[in-house]
């Protein structure tokens, strides 16, 4: 099951890519790297996460989501960093 941003608890996303990031572009860079601030990748990195983890419920969506806002994490922009952030706080929250 596939989520969208009327899923997400926060609204403060852009809607379009942020300065610098091309939106025609999905080369080694975008697979790469995680921009929080833009919605459709939120959206995207929440549902490959619980794709991943095999998780189904809204719950688990929005707990992602959460966790990739705390601020010790406003730093991770690597998608496999944030990866691994999100498995070890998943308990914590």
């Amino acid at each position: 099951m596939s989520f969208n941003e009327d899923d997400l608890l926060h609204d403060d996303y852009e809607n379009t890519t942020t300065p610098g990031d091309d939106p025609n572009y999905t080369g080694k860079r975008d697979r790469d790297r995680v921009n929080k601030k833009e919605l459709y990748e939120v959206v995207y990195f929440c549902n490959a996460f619980m794709e991943k983890h095999k998780l189904e419920k809204k719950d688990s969506f929005q707990k992602i989501e959460r966790i990739i806002r705390l601020p010790e994490a406003s730093g991770i922009v690597m998608r496999d960093d944030l990866i691994k952030f999100v498995e070890n706080k998943w308990n914590e929250e």
